[in-house]
């Protein structure tokens, strides 16, 4: 299970994914208005979650079931490669700080990170961070 910031899978009344039964996370209805494609989109975005099994291809499941290709962009702890972004604010990839910490070496600490990237400086993680937060 992944630990995305804002969920808590494992509390009582947490509601399971109906493909995996995995634990989920609440979501809120900006977050999948930005994000899930127009062609896709429900009209009631009321009481969806999203799966946390990063092997799971659900993201979203409430009334519907929305899969990886129903989202406008890759989830960060669904995927293996590299250049997804894990800031979706700053479209800052774990690839980006390796080359930043390694490559560069210009980065010793979270605040370099931040200061040479920019990751987890923007503002906009409700509707541009899959998970919402």
């Amino acid at each position: 299970m992944t630990v995305v910031c804002g969920g808590t899978p494992l509390e009582a009344g947490a509601v399971l994914c109906p493909v995996c039964g995995s634990g989920s996370k609440p979501m809120r209805h900006e977050t999948l208005q930005s994000l899930i494609k127009e062609d896709r989109l429900p009209h009631l975005l009321e009481g969806y979650s999203m799966c946390l099994n990063q092997n799971c291809p659900v993201v979203y499941f409430g009334r519907e079931i929305f899969y990886k290709d129903d989202v406008k962009v890759k989830v960060w702890f669904k995927e293996t490669d590299p250049t997804v972004p894990v800031c979706y604010c700053k479209n800052v990839s774990t690839k980006d700080i390796i080359d930043h910490v390694r490559i560069k070496n210009c980065c010793h600490n979270l605040r370099d990170i931040q200061e040479h990237t920019g990751a987890n400086s923007g503002k906009e993680c409700l509707i541009k961070n899959p998970a919402g937060t």
